[in-house]
């Protein structure tokens, strides 16, 4: 288990032959055999104890009767379930271009509302944390993705991440663009070591990833904890093996996280072989988001570290 918003859905995780329908009962090799001469409507299985019925799809009076079906040279009823076009690598595309674009408007609005006044900016980065919360929640557990809230979803995390920015930028002047173009360069080098099977994603690397998250998320919780009972202590003053605990931890996560867009990429590339709805690369948007603003925070973090550190 990674990421939840991909290991919930089971478009992301079954592994089909490239190509073949994702079909009920379909199977490779399974015998389905074509008439000469009768077209796409003169498939039949096999059976040793009847004939095929004899089928003129191209007479204009054919219609199935009560007793008749399709596929015996007559078309599908009218009735029968339309096939649904399967998600593409262009679709996934879009939508998280579609969707970071949300994010981003989110994020002005923050941005320059916390700028000249810091009190409505810190309400509107704890108000869009609850919601984005909220969001995130219900569309990790949605059997169907909807778009209005993953767009939501964004535009409230844009909210949060536009006021933390300012924050860290007051702070630590250029911060923000340091985490930004960190975030894009880490993004697009995982991308071509997973394009070239250079890092593969794994059994192995999601246990990795999981325990990994895991540990971070009890020592975040434990350093919030004792920062709050002993506020002059906490584990960011420790140092190991020479290193500043923070620098270790900060870097532990930024690997992770990268390790976990290689697990992210692999399960959108099941989805398109998997023939998956094209409504899943909102999903697939969606649970890239989750990754890419772990990612962005975290480098957000280590660099504002290293300048405060430096002062």
């Amino acid at each position: 288990m990674t990421n939840p918003v991909f290991t919930r859905n089971k478009v992301f995780t079954q592994r089909t032959p490239a190509g073949y329908p994702a079909m009920p009962g379909y199977q490779v090799g399974g015998g389905t055999q074509t008439l000469p001469g009768q077209g796409q409507y003169a498939t039949y299985q096999p059976n040793p104890t009847t004939q095929p019925t004899q089928a003129y799809p191209n007479d204009p009076f054919a219609a199935p009767n009560a007793g008749q079906q399709a596929g015996y040279g007559f078309p599908p009823a009218s009735n029968a379930p339309t096939a649904t076009r399967p998600v593409t690598l262009d679709d996934v595309l879009i939508k998280t271009l579609l969707t970071f674009g949300v994010l981003l408007v989110g994020g002005a609005v923050s941005w320059f509302t916390t700028a000249t006044n810091p009190g409505l900016g810190y309400a509107m980065m704890f108000g869009g944390m609850i919601v984005a919360l909220i969001l995130g929640l219900v569309n990790s557990f949605k059997r169907r993705p909807s778009p209005a809230l993953i767009l939501g979803y964004a535009f409230f995390e844009g909210l949060m991440l536009g006021s933390i920015s300012q924050l860290y930028s007051t702070l630590a002047g250029g911060v923000v663009p340091k985490a930004i173009g960190a975030t894009i360069v880490t993004t697009l080098v995982m991308l071509v070591l997973f394009k070239t099977k250079t890092i593969r994603n794994s059994p192995t690397l999601m246990r990795v990833v999981f325990i990994g998250m895991g540990s971070l998320f009890v020592f975040y919780l434990l350093n919030f904890v004792i920062s709050m009972i002993f506020p002059a202590a906490n584990f960011y003053n420790v140092t190991l093996f020479g290193f500043p605990l923070w620098v270790v931890v900060s870097l532990v996560a930024i690997v992770l996280a990268a390790l976990s867009l290689v697990t992210d990429f692999d399960f959108i590339m099941r989805a398109v072989e998997n023939r998956a709805p094209a409504e899943t690369a909102w999903t697939a948007a969606f649970g890239l988001m989750v990754t890419l603003v772990w990612l962005y925070l975290e480098f957000l973090r280590l660099f504002a570290l290293f300048a405060s550190s430096d002062n």
